[in-house]
């Protein structure tokens, strides 16, 4: 398995039932990582896999600079519809990290004790 400092600073934020991002260091380099989780059939755990992308602290915050131009080509693919979700919206809705925020905190405090 690969080794990690410091395990218990990473932030998880799930982003729906399967994807989720995780920021944390690895050989000392700091990263956001999207991934695809499953759950194994054997144990039931909720265990990473193939599908994702690890992008370093610089390539994120590229990604980041250019959240106008992705949100107008989305805009365009929505036929010039405004694809966002306004602020009031947001606010009015319950969050889906709130909601979803103690099961990955519980997944991971397993991890840490492998």
């Amino acid at each position: 398995m690969s080794k990690r400092s410091q395990p218990e600073e990473d932030v998880v934020i799930p982003l729906d039932s399967k994807k989720q991002v995780t920021v944390r260091k690895f050989n000392n380099i700091n990263l956001v990582d999207i991934r695809e989780f499953y759950v194994d059939k054997a144990s039931g755990e909720k265990k990473p896999g193939k599908k994702g992308i690890s992008l370093t602290e610089e390539v994120w915050k590229n990604l980041i600079e250019n959240k106008d131009v992705i949100q107008e080509a989305l805009d365009n693919l929505n036929g010039g519809k405004k694809a966002r979700i306004e602020e009031a919206d947001k606010e009015d809705k319950p969050s889906n990290k709130a909601k979803k925020e103690p099961k990955s905190k519980e997944f991971v405090e397993e991890s840490e004790e492998e």
